[in-house]
C-alpha cells in the first residue's frame, strides 16, 4: 500500500493535469498564437479554487505561452481583451462572481482531478 497523498500533493497533481489538458486542448497561446513554452494561463489568479481549475471552454483557464503568461501578472490587458472579445463581458463578469473563497475538502479536489483526467483521456483518443 502506498503513502497517502498530502493535500499539497493533491493540489499539485490537479494543477499538473489541468495544465496538460489546457495545453492539449488549445494547442497555442490564445494571446499571441505561439506554440512554444505553453502554459496554463489563468484569467483570474489561482488563489481561489472555485475558478483555479475551471477548464470549461469559456472558463478561467486558457493556454498561454510563458512570456504572455508572465506579462499577464503585471499587464492583464491583452489576455483580458482576448477573453472579452471571444466570450463577452458577461462571461468575464461571471467568472469574477464565481471567485468565492470557501473551504475545499480533499475529496472535492480529487473529484476535479478525476474529471479532468477523464476529459484528457477523451481528448487523447
Amino acid at each position: 500500500m502506498g503513502r497517502k497523498l498530502t493535500r499539497k500533493g493533491l493540489i499539485k497533481k490537479t494543477d499538473a493535469i489541468v495544465s496538460e489538458y489546457i495545453r492539449k486542448r488549445d494547442k497555442k497561446c490564445v494571446v499571441c498564437g505561439s506554440t512554444d513554452q505553453l502554459t496554463n494561463g489563468h484569467l483570474y489568479s489561482r488563489d481561489t479554487y472555485s475558478t483555479r481549475w475551471d477548464i470549461t471552454d469559456d472558463g478561467n483557464c486558457h493556454c498561454q505561452c510563458w512570456p504572455c503568461n508572465y506579462r499577464h501578472e503585471f499587464d492583464p490587458g491583452p489576455f483580458t481583451s482576448w477573453y472579452i472579445r471571444k466570450f463577452g463581458i458577461e462571461k468575464y463578469d461571471e467568472i469574477s462572481r464565481r471567485r468565492v473563497s470557501k473551504p475545499w475538502k480533499d475529496w472535492e479536489i480529487q473529484e476535479i482531478y478525476d474529471n479532468v483526467k477523464k476529459k484528457l483521456e477523451e481528448l487523447n483518443e
